[in-house]
């Protein structure tokens, strides 16, 4: 009993010891709802395609009124079909949403966030440009300087949420082909641990064929009379096809028949020894020729 009693105090501060660890915190961590986007209110400050530091959460989505959950570290892929006679390169516009919350899921206002070309197929962070910041102008009257420290900064609003706006330019492909760029933005705040996170974009631009006429050459055998017919399919370029054309209407007359048809027809009967060019016009102001003999 003497022992146990020497024995006693060691035995009750050790057992204060280990009931003060069982009630450890959990730092950094939050498991409450997904964070509502749409209207700045707190969440898990965690999810799809978010960055994460010490520090907080930056999110994005491709439209700043996304329903929760839906924020994605990948944006939607841009995909156009274009004529690149008429259209020899393309600048794509776009807005990309993004919040900033602390690492409880707390929105964080008043923040500057930089955004920067961090990875890029044509290896020219040049081929975008991010914000296209102005002075305050009211009324027609610049009243002050543009807040940002940076064309490429935004402060988080009330919210916690800012906009970049953003132009991509691709050089259109060469006809009948395809190119694609896909590009990886970054953006930090201006924390002593930055928070971070990455967000990126495909895009692609498929051009039309080349306007041809198909076959390229047809004839009007001996036999035929006036009123025979020879017909060309039109292909490629960029419709509606307009203006069908023949180098010699005293030979031979063409006509649209249909949207995608070139009907030649015969109004001389002679044998006559030239060549008749006949031709159509795509809404691009392209041309494609094709040939009639007579045998």
């Amino acid at each position: 009993m003497r022992y146990l009693k020497r024995l006693f105090p060691c035995i009750l501060l050790v057992s204060l010891l280990a009931l003060a660890g069982c009630g450890g915190s959990n730092t950094g961590t939050n498991s409450s709802a997904s964070d509502q986007f749409s209207t700045g209110t707190t969440g898990s400050g965690s999810g799809s395609g978010t960055g994460t530091s010490s520090a907080g959460v930056i999110m994005f989505t491709d439209a700043a009124s996304a329903q929760p959950g839906s924020q994605t570290n990948m944006l939607s892929d841009f995909a156009r079909t274009i004529d690149p006679a008429v259209v020899p390169s393309v600048s794509v516009l776009q807005p990309i949403p993004f919040k900033l919350t602390d690492a409880k899921g707390t929105s964080r206002a008043g923040v500057p966030v930089t955004m920067y070309v961090y990875s890029i197929t044509t290896l020219n962070p040049n081929d975008v440009i991010i914000d296209f910041l102005v002075p305050t102008t009211i009324g027609g009257t610049t009243t002050a300087p543009n807040p940002e420290p940076t064309q490429q900064t935004i402060t988080t609003d009330s919210a916690g949420m800012g906009i970049f706006n953003v132009a991509t330019n691709i050089t259109s492909p060469p006809v009948g082909s395809f190119t694609a760029v896909t590009v990886v933005f970054k953006a930090v705040t201006n924390d002593a641990v930055p928070v971070t996170a990455y967000v990126g974009r495909s895009y692609s631009l498929t051009s039309n064929p080349a306007l041809s006429l198909t076959p390229s050459r047809l004839s009007f055998a001996a036999a035929d009379g006036v009123g025979a017919t020879r017909t060309f399919a039109i292909s490629g370029g960029t419709p509606p096809y307009t203006n069908p054309n023949s180098s010699n209407t005293a030979r031979v007359t063409v006509s649209l028949s249909g949207s995608t048809t070139l009907t030649a027809t015969l109004v001389d009967a002679s044998l006559w020894p030239e060549t008749v060019t006949v031709s159509v016009l795509d809404s691009a102001g392209q041309t494609a020729s094709a040939t009639i003999l007579r045998q």
